[in-house]
């Protein structure tokens, strides 16, 4: 088995203090928030989803300016680097705990 974007991202909800979740899905508003936070990255950098993630891309190394960053979802490599720097270490099949 492999390591999936999946994965990854649980790895990082967990990490920022989030629920981690059983489907695959992009970062949430709040979820994304979270992940600014945990990088402190200046909320005035953080208006809407796009600037996030273009702030989040600067804090970690991905890009030199929030201008010259991509605003679109992150890819499994982005996601390995950014969980790399919160000292996230991703497992395979990182799945949310029962409720029950």
């Amino acid at each position: 088995m492999t390591l999936t974007v999946h994965d990854i991202r649980n790895g990082i909800r967990g990490g920022v203090g989030r629920f981690k979740r059983e489907a695959t899905a992009t970062f949430t508003k709040e979820e994304l928030a979270a992940l600014a936070d945990a990088l402190d990255v200046p909320a005035g950098d953080r208006s809407t989803n796009e600037s996030t993630r273009a702030a989040v891309r600067v804090a970690v190394g991905l890009a030199e300016t929030t201008e010259e960053a991509d605003t679109g979802s992150f890819s499994k490599p982005e996601l390995l680097t950014i969980a790399d720097a919160l000292g996230v270490d991703p497992v395979e099949g990182d799945e949310p705990e029962p409720l029950y």
